[in-house]
């Protein structure tokens, strides 16, 4: 069974922990910034602690590590972890600028041997990927949608952290938006020129024993010029002050549009109402988060145990490579400078 190790005591310990357990992978170690609450989650969970992530890389009885830390230290990690000998599985966004996602394509390529990939995990839900194979019965491409609305961090009381922080590479566009630029391209939409809105909503936040100003974007209105002439435009916002609403993408064609609302989705054809094309029930362990991200967690888990129990790497065809992170970090890239300079568009 292969043994994976985490960077990062958030989503990788609390989330792919269970749901990769549950593929029949076997997590055996975490790393973290906090020794205290390391030791602490990973007592928890029956791992490893590691108070130095570099010793956890090295470790001789791990196969691959997935690096769940900010983005800023993602260039560094994942550098590491493939010099080490490991396969990688790398958090999104990929780094926190193109050049920095340059450095872990070349690093990629020196290792093409080990697996090295972006957990863009929407690509491994199964809904999607029958979806994907089908999006040629909507017609040619008119424009496509990108809708997120969450209070996640609308409470002004929330603390500060890294995701307040522009130069941790923490804000929605990155948190949110590198998935769903990803998911189009992944869906045949190539991005050309870019143009934004950033803005940040709630601009300090509390911070020890007083207040942080936030530098990260908590709202980002995006428009992308797609290659062949259509264009998508993705509202995203982290806070919203209702409820937390399911997030939407739908893509219109010619002939038809495609719904995508979590796990759910509706085909549309010749102007008739969306009708349910797949709603799977999810099938997630107890006590492990649902939705579209749970469930594409899951199948990437099982992809993994395909690749490295069974050797079988076409499992892991729908993966984000490394340089797929690159082509969505320059679109990162360029809705950030669009929204420096005034908002115009920016080419890739």
């Amino acid at each position: 069974m292969a043994r994976i190790g985490i960077i990062g005591t958030g989503f990788g310990a609390r989330v792919q922990t269970p749901l990769f357990r549950e593929a029949g992978l076997d997590v055996v170690a975490l790393a973290g910034f906090h020794p205290a609450k390391t030791r602490e989650i990973a007592g928890e969970l029956g791992l490893r602690a590691y108070d130095d992530w570099r010793e956890l890389a090295a470790a001789p009885d791990i196969d691959l590590v997935s690096v769940t830390s900010p983005p800023s230290q993602h260039r560094e990690m994942a550098t590491a972890v493939l010099d080490a000998g490991k396969h990688c599985l790398c958090e999104k966004p990929t780094a926190l600028n193109a050049d920095e996602a340059q450095q872990l394509v070349d690093a990629a390529k020196r290792h093409p041997n080990q697996i090295a990939i972006i957990d863009h995990e929407l690509r491994f839900v199964p809904s999607w990927r029958d979806a994907r194979a089908r999006i040629g019965e909507i017609g040619a491409l008119r424009y496509a949608e990108v809708r997120y609305a969450s209070p996640s961090r609308g409470d002004r009381k929330r603390a500060w952290n890294w995701w307040s922080d522009a130069t941790a590479g923490g804000g929605i566009l990155g948190a949110v938006g590198s998935h769903y630029i990803d998911a189009l391209r992944w869906l045949g939409m190539e991005v050309e020129e870019v143009r934004a809105h950033l803005r940040t909503i709630v601009d300090r936040r509390p911070f020890e024993d007083g207040s942080r100003e936030v530098t990260s974007d908590d709202f980002a209105s995006v428009e992308l010029k797609l290659r062949g002439g259509a264009n998508a435009v993705l509202a995203l916002s982290a806070v919203t002050s209702g409820p937390d609403e399911t997030s939407m993408l739908t893509i219109y064609g010619e002939d038809g549009a495609l719904r995508f609302v979590a796990e759910e989705v509706l085909l549309s054809r010749g102007g008739a109402a969306f009708e349910r094309l797949a709603s799977p029930a999810p099938d997630l362990p107890g006590n492990s988060p649902g939705g579209a991200f749970g469930t594409g967690t899951l199948h990437l888990g099982r992809a993994l145990r395909a690749a490295l129990d069974d050797g079988n790497r076409d499992a892991l065809a729908s993966a984000a490579t490394f340089e797929d992170g690159l082509m969505q970090q320059r679109a990162l890239d360029a809705a950030r400078k669009s929204s420096a300079s005034g908002g115009g568009f920016v080419a890739l």
